[in-house]
């Protein structure tokens, strides 16, 4: 667990006589003092999305000034103001237009400019590398279409709207908020930015052929399996269906099996091995819906490349499930992951990574499809 070693500014008069710290920023527009700070090692936000670590903060005449214990991993960090939140009841959120976003590198501070205007942050790196201002200059337009959507979602926006006005006006934004993150890769495909930008993509496979491969060197290589992940997965689709010659589905006792003998039910591909806990702690999920819906859908098991076919066969057999490996030749080894696909071949729903949301989130799909 990483700890803050410093937390509230310096007071101007000792700036002077005083080290600066690694992460230092300056907010202007901000009407309460109070920031929220979230850490966790980069890798882990990249390969979870979760951050391990929440301190409450006070700025100093606008300013924060501490430091963050970096050690050999780079550290990711988001900084959210209170000003940006929504209540509704007793619930409230911290709003994404009001967050900070970057990466403390080992040995490199960053001193960040923040201003609060129109609704939304914007922010500049005054000092850092070239990673930190990319970021810096992208997510500062996302949170404007950020700010603009959500006014909508919750009814706080200004200007007066009919429902299919609202309608529209949410589906463009979604469009700019889509295409943000999208328009610096192909813009930028060789900038270690866009490693850091596509994992906010729901496309990541299309551009598998467009950005350079060193963009995923050093702290950025979980993104590169997360896109070879997603490039075997679209591979998979379209093997499934029966869009390539060749390609059939097996039972374990070597009976091929065609698309058309399960057609009618939902199917749900499962990139599975054996070794690691994620793929075993993942698997109860599956055998509790199969427990549950029978033969309502069907599920195929997919071997990773490395794994040992008749002992991942062994295991199938074990666990009750008759369906062999039929995608060798497209096999990776980024999993687990589950895809969920209706009865006319259309993808319901990716899962990937071995997580408690991740289960939850697959089961609760399919229960509602079950329904």
């Amino acid at each position: 667990m990483r700890k803050l070693l410093t937390l509230v500014a310096v007071v101007t008069a000792m700036a002077a006589c005083t080290p600066k710290h690694n992460l230092e920023v300056s907010y202007k527009g901000l009407t309460n003092d109070t920031v929220f700070l979230s850490t966790c090692d980069l890798h882990e936000f990249l390969t979870r999305r979760g951050m391990e670590e929440i301190d409450t903060l006070i700025l100093k005449n606008g300013k924060l000034k501490i430091d963050i214990d970096v050690e050999d991993e780079p550290i990711f960090f988001c900084i959210y103001s209170m000003d940006y939140r929504h209540s509704n009841g007793s619930q409230r959120w911290l709003r994404p237009s009001g967050e900070i976003l970057n990466i403390l590198y080992p040995g490199q501070r960053l001193e960040i400019n923040a201003v609060s205007a129109d609704g939304y942050i914007t922010t500049t790196v005054k000092e850092g590398n070239q990673v930190n201002k990319d970021i810096s200059a992208v997510k500062s337009e996302f949170r404007k279409y950020q700010h603009d959507y959500e006014d909508l979602m919750w009814g706080t926006h200004e200007e007066k709207l009919t429902p299919q006005q609202i309608d529209a006006k949410k589906s463009e934004l979604k469009e700019l908020l889509s295409t943000t993150h999208s328009n610096f890769i192909e813009g930028h495909p060789a900038s270690k930015a866009s490693a850091f930008f596509m994992v906010y993509l729901k496309d990541m496979a299309e551009y598998a052929n467009t950005v350079d491969d060193s963009i995923f060197e050093g702290e950025f290589a979980p993104v590169k399996s997360q896109m070879e992940n997603a490039v075997m997965v679209e591979k998979a689709k379209t093997v499934f269906a029966l869009e390539e010659d060749g390609m059939t589905m097996k039972m374990l006792d070597g009976e091929e099996v065609t698309k058309e003998q399960i057609a009618g039910k939902h199917t749900v591909l499962y990139f599975w091995g054996t070794k690691q806990g994620g793929w075993m702690r993942g698997m109860p999920k599956l055998l509790e819906a199969k427990g549950k819906y029978g033969d309502k859908f069907e599920a195929v098991i997919i071997n990773c490349k490395s794994h040992d076919p008749a002992l991942w066969q062994k295991e199938l057999r074990a666990k009750g499930l008759k369906w062999e490996a039929l995608f060798a030749k497209h096999a990776g080894n980024n999993y687990p992951t589950k895809v969920i696909l209706s009865p006319e071949g259309e993808e319901l729903g990716v899962f990937v990574n071995q997580t408690s949301d991740y289960n939850f989130g697959f089961t609760f799909e399919l229960d509602a499809l079950m329904r």
